[in-house]
């Protein structure tokens, strides 16, 4: 009895939960440059437990408690009409810098969209340290690119450790 009411003030106070945690979407299709990393202007929430991710200005997350981080990030990107697609990367900043990407590359047989997502473990310091969504398309005609709005989206959660 004692053990399961420790267990369950744990949860409660946020002692043992994977939080903070936010789970964000693009809300409309954003366009970007040609063959150009771009910040993804996620910006409709869908949940944001301690209210450390910026949807309306920065558009990054800011844990305020200290730890590791699992973050992922898909991008969808749209040459616009044609099917000229020659690669997207999705990638993950920390505090302003490129970290690490993951991609799909068309070179070889171009294509009409792809979606990429990306995956990481962070350390945090609570405090300032930041992570943000940026994505890269890139076609041979060189315009119409975008972000789709309908499969972009950002999140993170604190892993328990």
């Amino acid at each position: 009895m004692a053990i399961t009411k420790i267990i369950a003030d744990s949860i409660t106070s946020g002692a043992i939960a994977n939080t903070p945690a936010f789970f964000a979407t693009l809300g409309s299709t954003q366009s970007v440059g040609d063959n150009s990393w771009t910040k993804a202007n996620i910006n409709t929430e869908i949940f944001d437990t301690d209210n450390c991710f910026d949807a309306s200005t920065n558009y990054r997350f800011t844990p305020n408690k200290a730890g590791k981080y699992f973050a992922f990030g898909q991008i969808f990107g749209d040459p616009g009409s044609a099917s000229d697609l020659v690669y997207v990367y999705s990638g993950i900043y920390k505090n302003g810098s490129f970290v690490r990407y993951s991609s799909i590359d068309f070179r070889n047989n171009l294509g009409r969209e792809a979606t990429v997502l990306h995956t990481g473990i962070f350390d945090m310091n609570g405090s300032s340290d930041y992570l943000e969504l940026y994505g890269n398309v890139n076609a041979n005609d060189g315009s119409g690119m975008k972000f789709n709005n309908n499969h972009t989206y950002f999140g993170a959660y604190k892993i328990l450790t």
